[in-house]
């Protein structure tokens, strides 16, 4: 009884909306589907535009729907007109045109992980058929948190650094967003609490708005270990992320950030995270025949707890690291101290000029044993080349939306070399650029230091 009431409904629409081409001449059949659309969490919205409809010949249109790895193939049913709204509802297990049911189907559940979808569309009116397909990805939503100063500037996002996202289809706005901004007051939490604030985050705002029951994660620098600590400590984010992003994140922390506290940072140098950005390594010496070790009132007790933990086996883990000539005659980043601050001298290794790629890779330095929980878990590692530590995560745009759509991404490297230039400390730390782009952005401060 529904289908025939469907059906009767559906042909007195038809025979309303072509009353007006009834005498006209008739065009070749044709039909044409716009690109899916979100249309709310789990509903994806398909538009078939029909020309040449002939209402005197009963045209039928019928639709077929991909889902992952389940095909559907629905019924014919009369057309209703020359534009077709479908909504795909996938918790429903439905297909609607203008609000009514045409087809069943088993529901899909949240997503875990991105998915295809592809509609198709047959129009049949006497002896002709016409068809249109589309296809696209469902994909998983997407939370980017960026690094320590993100509040800066009065926490706006970072357009650069979603730009790319955007351009590879993922939305900010509308019924069925997928890329969200997670930004955070750095300079007065300590990571285990901005931890909670974006465990917070994601249950009352992302996955509420979405169809999923996994996310992605894409972090740069401070951010990436506020991703890592919950994956460590917040019950089920083991399994909650799915692709982990990791750029320039100082997995060990950055040398710079020893020796910023020396200078006159302000209260940027003394806040809870910027000591968790100490490094883990050990990076000063009295002098050049020394071991290597880490100076008194400057152990990172957090950063080290946080480096007992390995990346749960489910996530995907990329890394994006860059290597960055530093000022003048330096030949990179800060990777160790020899000497008393201020009148110390400085070896550099390879890195963005604040954070060493093997920090960044979870590679051994100075003789540490790096981060085994991370560094072999990597499902890719990614040299941007000559890029500053403050323009990697727009410069990284287009190489992470490959990451998270599973395309095939260029230039990778599995190592990264160590080695030694003695210096001074360049005249630029004596005084520090202000702003986000002045390359001094990590300080942390310490006690004690020789």
């Amino acid at each position: 009884m529904r289908n025939v009431i469907v059906s009767l409904a559906l042909s007195a629409a038809l025979a309303v909306s072509l009353t007006a081409t009834r005498g006209q001449a008739a065009a070749p059949l044709s039909v044409r589907l716009s690109s899916p659309q979100g249309a709310g969490p789990g509903r994806v919205r398909v538009d078939a535009t029909i020309a040449g409809l002939d209402p005197d010949l009963h045209p039928t249109i019928q639709q077929s729907l991909v889902l992952g790895l389940r095909t559907r193939q629905g019924k014919p049913f009369p057309v209703i007109g020359p534009r077709m709204p479908y909504v795909v509802d996938l918790p429903a297990g439905a297909v609607r045109v203008g609000g009514v049911v045409v087809d069943e189907f088993a529901p899909l559940p949240p997503l875990e992980d991105n998915t295809a979808i592809s509609f198709a569309v047959t129009v049949r009116q006497g002896g002709e058929v016409a068809t249109a397909t589309v296809t696209d990805l469902l994909l998983l939503p997407t939370v980017i948190v960026p690094g320590y100063l993100n509040d800066f500037w009065g926490g706006k996002v970072d357009v650069g650094a979603v730009t790319a996202l955007e351009a590879r289809g993922f939305r900010t706005t509308g019924p069925s967003p997928t890329l969200f901004w997670f930004g955070y007051p750095s300079r007065t939490l300590s990571l285990d609490t901005a931890a909670r604030e974006l465990a917070a985050y994601v249950r009352t705002t992302v996955l509420p708005a979405t169809y999923a029951t996994r996310i992605n994660l894409v972090t740069f620098s401070l951010g990436g270990l506020v991703a890592r600590w919950n994956m460590a400590s917040q019950p089920g984010w083991d399994r909650l992320v799915n692709r982990f992003v990791m750029i320039a994140v100082p997995n060990e922390g950055s040398v710079l950030s020893y020796v910023d506290g020396w200078y006159p940072l302000g209260g940027l140098a003394r806040t809870p995270a910027a000591r968790t950005l100490l490094p883990t390594f050990p990076f000063w010496r009295s002098n050049p025949s020394a071991e290597w070790t880490t100076p008194p009132g400057s152990a990172n007790t957090v950063l080290n707890e946080l480096n007992t933990h390995p990346l749960p086996a489910s996530v995907r883990a990329y890394v994006f690291y860059g290597d960055f000539p530093q000022r003048g005659a330096a030949p990179g980043t800060l990777v160790g101290v020899t000497g008393a601050l201020p009148q110390a001298d400085v070896s550099y290794g390879p890195g963005d000029g604040i954070v060493l790629a093997a920090s960044a890779l979870g590679l051994p330095i100075n003789g540490s044993p790096g981060v085994p929980g991370l560094a072999e878990r990597l499902a890719l590692k990614v040299d941007l080349g000559p890029t500053h530590h403050q323009s990697l995560f727009a410069a990284s745009g287009p190489r992470v939306a490959d990451a998270l759509l599973d395309r095939r991404i260029g230039d990778t490297t599995d190592t990264v070399g160590a080695h030694e230039v003695q210096s001074r400390i360049p005249t630029a730390i004596d005084s520090p650029q202000d702003g986000p782009d002045g390359g001094f952005l990590e300080p942390a401060f310490q006690e004690g230091n020789p």
